[in-house]
């Protein structure tokens, strides 16, 4: 059964990786902007959970609507960064910072939930920041737009998943992914209808590629962790750091230089101690 598993997870990997492939090719050779990208992300998902709603006659029952509202507003920024980062960035440096996010809970759960920062985590957060100085390649004080968005996306899901384990305290799976997809494709809506780009065929298989092939992903790594422990999902997602740095490389040409390669790598062991670090307690996985 672990197999079973370690297989849907790494296949989880995969398609979330080829799913930023997908969006660099969007916004790169079909030129259409990264927020409309993001809208079709979250319609397909929203059309899902409606399906899903009358095929299975689930209910909405909302209890934290604060908390509920906050991780759809967070998470949704955060995939509005990290897509943008993918147009603005490389692929590898976009899914590095996005892949930061147990780091930011690392700091932020204190002050909202009943963990504290040890001395163990706050060493593993000193790596993980000294691998996003090697990722930017410059001085922070000179970053350029991919690289502050980057790392606004790492940040924004930081706060979504503090939100979302404030949620789930009280408030069961489908009604948190209801309010995180209908909330989304509100607000990505609004984001891009004022410079909306009509597709043509291509553009629109893209569009509707990007949706399902991130409905898969999230449905794989949702089914592989019936099987294995959350850290182990989490360690196994965490390597879509360097499946994306594959992907980007040897399809798309990307430069992969040493300091990023470092870095990213940095950062994946500090992900890694952290979440060996949560190994005692439930770790939540976020939903790119």
């Amino acid at each position: 059964m672990k197999l079973r598993g370690y297989l849907y997870t790494i296949l989880s990997v995969i398609l979330f990786s080829f799913m930023t492939l997908i969006v660099k090719l969007i916004t790169k050779t079909g030129n259409i902007p990264a927020v409309e990208v993001v809208f079709f992300r979250f319609i397909i998902g929203f059309l899902a959970i409606l399906i899903t709603k009358k095929v299975k006659n689930q209910k909405v029952n909302p209890v934290n609507k604060k908390a509920l509202w906050a991780r759809a507003i967070c998470n949704t920024l955060a995939v509005i960064f990290f897509f943008v980062t993918i147009e603005l960035s490389t692929i590898t440096k976009a899914n590095i910072y996005n892949l930061t996010y147990p780091v930011f809970v690392a700091l932020i759960a204190p002050f909202f939930l009943p963990e504290r920062l040890n001395f163990k985590k706050f060493l593993a957060v000193l790596l993980a920041l000294f691998g996003t100085y090697l990722v930017v390649g410059a001085k922070f004080g000179n970053l350029n737009m991919g690289d502050l968005v980057g790392i606004l996306s790492g940040l924004t899901a930081g706060f979504a998943i503090v939100s979302l384990k404030k949620a789930r305290l009280t408030d069961d799976s489908f009604t948190i992914l209801y309010y995180l997809m209908s909330i989304g494709t509100v607000i990505t809506f609004f984001s891009f209808i004022w410079f909306f780009k009509i597709p043509n065929l291509y553009e629109f298989i893209l569009l509707v590629s990007v949706g399902l092939v991130s409905f898969g992903g999230q449905y794989t790594i949702t089914y592989g962790m019936k099987y294995i422990s959350a850290v182990e999902s989490s360690i196994l997602s965490s390597s879509r750091i360097f499946i994306a740095t594959l992907l980007s490389v040897f399809i798309l040409g990307e430069i992969l230089t040493m300091n990023v390669l470092l870095g990213g790598t940095i950062i994946f062991i500090s992900i890694v101690l952290i979440n060996i670090l949560n190994s005692k307690k439930k770790v939540i996985k976020n939903d790119i």
